[in-house]
């Protein structure tokens, strides 16, 4: 492959994986983080807590942990989403390099 089709093909999943890392950190901060926060300090099992929406959060003992569970399979997401994008774009950088180089 020529520099320019590699360059082409890594601006495309560059531009790709952002899209979609926007859309899942959007959804992550929107409802999932301020659910998880709602119900993270509560010391009694069955209290309703308030998201930083003001709505009010149901955290009796199984949507809590469900709620705990899903945070953590988010944060797990997010990380390997901020490592594939990093990824990609050094090597998007270096390889712009290399054919600014060779011009």
């Amino acid at each position: 492959m020529q520099i320019v089709t590699k360059l082409k093909f890594l601006k495309i999943v560059l531009t790709l994986v952002t899209i979609v890392f926007i859309i899942i950190l959007l959804i992550y901060l929107g409802f999932i983080l301020p659910e998880y926060l709602a119900c993270d300090k509560l010391l009694h099992d069955g209290e309703n807590g308030i998201d930083i929406w003001g709505s009010e959060v149901d955290c009796h003992c199984e949507s809590k942990a469900f709620g705990e569970a899903f945070f953590q399979l988010f944060s797990i997401i997010i990380f390997a989403c901020s490592v594939v994008l990093i990824t990609f774009y050094v090597c998007f950088r270096k390889l712009k390099r290399k054919y600014d180089s060779k011009l």
